[in-house]
């Protein structure tokens, strides 16, 4: 048994063994709550300044014609409106109109036309796309890939060049065919143009004189990444990686903090960081830095004053802050020597391509490193970690590992080219991690860990075939023989995997035409689909609330019960719903881990949290002293992980003998029920109205009933029966198969017993 206070507003301190702690206030971290809104002024003021026609025109020497209609189209298009919505119908029929052949508006149409097309390969602005890519490609071999204003041009400048190439790269994603022997001319271009000092100018070839320019250089890295991505079909390591760090170099040594101030710059940064997945350029997380300034409240209202004018800045902030927030389907881990963790320096942007167009669904992908906090490491649903020779993580570098498997995501290990060193150290390390866990979770348990009790979970264990990572998205034949994978389950989902086979090779290739290599691909797809339960995925797993600043008010005391029944899971549950209850509510949790079913433990607690996945077994004297809890005026909340049947079943045993000889009303709760309306005494929790669930549960029930059984004696709710998933969605995760409300709903949900479970406080 454990007790831990959750008395902050945000909580970041790695957890105890039992996966709780206590932690300490930390700066407010931009929340989803604000970049949506500044999304969305940003295409109200878009749409409120369009012309009838469709169009957006302001005067300014160096926009040319149809510029501004072209960038706002686009940018709207990237925002995710639809391309059949009357105004942004109306934008597209001026863009198509626009006739200037400029390099500029040509390439924005192109890739705003890309937008659509990918999606519906059948649509009517195909023929235009295609018309705009020939124009760009016309004699630009001859030109040696370079653009000017007015096309292809060998003495062209930077700043043309790279929206042409960005232009092509969005076509080939619309499966417009571009031919590689242009873009490795477009990539010879790049390279010779780079200067001493690693960087770029706006020029073709500016004298020595001219420093190069932070914003150039962006576009000089970000080209080729492009070029890398469309070229790259091979195992080996980029042939010019000595450019690109010297590249990278410069930008170190040169992006301001405040970059962002800069739209055009903004642009260029979120460019090359989406291209190269790099979380960090020159130390600054490049998203969170920018987010947090452009979707900063304003009183006034955002100006959108710029070098080009306030359609051109709007547009560019758009762009960064939708692209900045797409779903990740990877973090790659880098350690150690980038020859050994990034041997496939594009394998998952590869692969996230591929998801992209599989599933047209906008995705990115990124670099984190061991060293960066969990919470940086739970943006994404899955932690790739690949290496050519046994990791060299310290115990505390590990431990980062286990925690951020703890909080939701799930830890996949590939050896770069079968190395046999890697994947020794990695089931080594996996076998003996969870040996906490092991230990806590078998506490309450009936059963030995040798006879399936708690005990026998997190623990690595070879993957039968008919394991769901070999067929949940399509089914792979022998595929246990041919890629043979190992992981740890925590008794409800694999918390981390071990394949042996190196299927980062095949995404580095593009290889989907070989059977071999193209099943290395559904491989991918199946952990993407099992790690997520096949939902939509948020910007990050873990939730960020917009905290008051303010201490709590109230405390609640929770105790979350030990049983025979696999209660031990997602430990880190608790944690999400405490930031929550913190800053919504200014309520911090003070929770016991494991306490037992034994009154003068439960006693002087709030609530009563049992969760389990499996049969719940408890003795009739563990029984009585939950009656007894329940008498001196305590609430129990009772949840089956992922909606199980069997937890489900044996609790509705137990409650019918523990009110056996009560007149206890059992039912569904109501609409107006504090736990539905949220009006619990003078806490003001969430209005519950059109609860999210998972896909699974969707599936097997199209529509949802009430999201608890309840007891009521007297008008008092005493015991809430949640039968569907609450508890293991908490913390941002959604496992396969999961029955279970959606994260955001399950902590609306959760929030509303904590809340309603204080105004009905036992007495002590």
């Amino acid at each position: 048994m454990r007790s831990v206070s959750f008395g902050v507003a945000l909580v970041i301190a790695p957890l105890l063994l039992a996966g709780l702690c206590a932690g300490q206030g930390v700066q407010r971290e931009i929340a989803d709550a604000d970049i949506d809104r500044a999304i969305d002024q940003a295409k109200r003021f878009l749409f409120a300044e369009q012309r009838r026609d469709g169009g957006w025109v302001m005067f300014h020497r160096t926009v040319p014609n149809g510029g501004y209609t072209a960038i706002a189209a686009f940018a709207l298009l990237e925002a995710g409106e639809s391309p059949n919505d009357p105004k942004v119908a109306k934008a597209l029929e001026a863009l198509v109109a626009v006739p200037t052949p400029n390099v500029y508006v040509i390439s924005l149409r192109v890739m705003a036309l890309s937008r659509i097309v990918a999606a519906h390969a059948q649509s009517p602005y195909r023929e235009q796309l295609v018309k705009d890519v020939a124009w760009l490609t016309a004699d630009a071999a001859r030109q040696g890939g370079a653009w000017g204003y007015g096309g292809p041009q060998s003495s062209g400048d930077n700043s043309c060049s790279q929206f042409a190439l960005l232009a092509l790269w969005e076509a080939d994603r619309a499966g417009i065919e571009i031919d590689p022997r242009l873009i490795r001319l477009v990539e010879r271009t790049w390279l010779q143009r780079q200067r001493r000092d690693g960087g770029w100018t706006y020029a073709a070839q500016a004298p020595r004189d001219v420093k190069s320019t932070v914003s150039m250089t962006t576009a000089g890295i970000a080209s080729l990444y492009i070029c890398q991505d469309l070229l790259s079909n091979t195992c080996r390591p980029y042939t010019h990686k000595r450019k690109t760090d010297a590249a990278w170099k410069f930008l170190a040594a040169n992006l301001p903090p405040d970059y962002h101030d800069n739209g055009y710059l903004a642009f260029c940064v979120q460019r090359v960081g989406m291209a190269s997945g790099r979380k960090r350029i020159a130390g600054l997380d490049w998203f969170s830095v920018g987010a947090r300034k452009l979707a900063e409240p304003d009183p006034r209202g955002r100006s959108y004053r710029g070098e080009w004018g306030k359609y051109v800045r709007a547009s560019f902030e758009l762009i960064f802050l939708t692209r900045g927030r797409l779903p990740l389907t990877f973090n790659k881990l880098e350690h150690g020597r980038e020859s050994e963790w990034n041997f496939h320096a594009r394998d998952v942007p590869h692969f996230t391509e591929f998801m992209r167009r599989k599933f047209e669904q906008r995705m990115r992908w990124r670099i984190v490193k061991i060293t960066d906090t969990v919470d940086a490491m739970l943006d994404a649903p899955i932690l790739l970690v690949t290496g050519t020779r046994a990791p060299d993580f310290s115990d505390e570098q590990w431990g980062k590992l286990r925690e951020y498997t703890l909080r939701g995501g799930t830890l996949l290990m590939v050896p770069t080219h079968d190395s046999g060193a890697f994947l020794k150290t990695a089931k080594d390390r996996l076998s003996e991690l969870y040996a906490d866990q092991r230990r806590l979770g078998a506490v309450g348990s009936a059963q030995p860990e040798s006879a399936g009790g708690a005990g026998e979970h997190y623990t690595l264990e070879p993957l039968p075939e008919a394991h769901p990572l070999y067929s949940v998205h399509r089914k792979i034949d022998k595929g246990h023989v041919r890629a043979p994978m190992w992981g740890v389950s925590d008794g409800t989902r694999l918390l981390a995997v071990v394949c042996k086979r190196d299927i980062c090779c095949s995404w580095q290739r593009r290889d989907v035409v070989n059977r071999s290599r193209k099943d290395d691909f559904t491989l991918g797809v199946n952990l993407f689909r099992y790690a997520t339960g096949a939902n939509s995925l948020g910007r990050q797993l873990r939730a960020v609330f917009a905290a008051r600043g303010r201490g709590a008010r109230d405390r609640a005391k929770v105790a979350w019960v030990a049983h025979d029944g696999t209660w031990y899971t997602q430990p880190y549950a608790l944690k999400s719903l405490s930031e929550k209850l913190m800053a919504e509510n200014r309520v911090a949790l003070d929770v016991t881990v494991g306490a037992a079913l034994e009154f003068d433990e439960l006693k002087g607690h709030d609530l009563v949290w049992m969760t389990g996945s499996s049969q719940l077994s408890v003795t009739d004297r563990q029984r009585d002293a939950l009656k007894e809890y329940i008498d001196s005026g305590g609430t129990v909340f009772i949840n089956a992980v992922g909606g199980s049947p069997r937890f489900n079943q044996s609790a509705d045993a137990m409650l019918r003998k523990l009110f056996a000889d009560e007149e206890v009303v059992r039912g569904y709760v109501v609409a107006n029920s504090p736990l539905m309306t949220g009006r619990c005494g003078d806490f003001r929790g969430p209005k519950l109205t059109r609860l999210q669930r998972t896909s699974a549960w969707r599936k097997v029930a199209p529509s949802a009933s009430p999201p608890h059984r309840v007891y009521d004696r007297s008008g008092r709710i005493v015991v809430i029966h949640a039968t569907h998933g609450v508890h293991d969605t908490l913390d941002g995760h959604t496992a396969h198969g999961a029955l279970s409300y959606m994260p955001d709903s399950a902590r609306d949900i959760a929030a509303n017993v904590v809340l309603y479970a204080l105004t009905q406080r036992p007495e002590n």
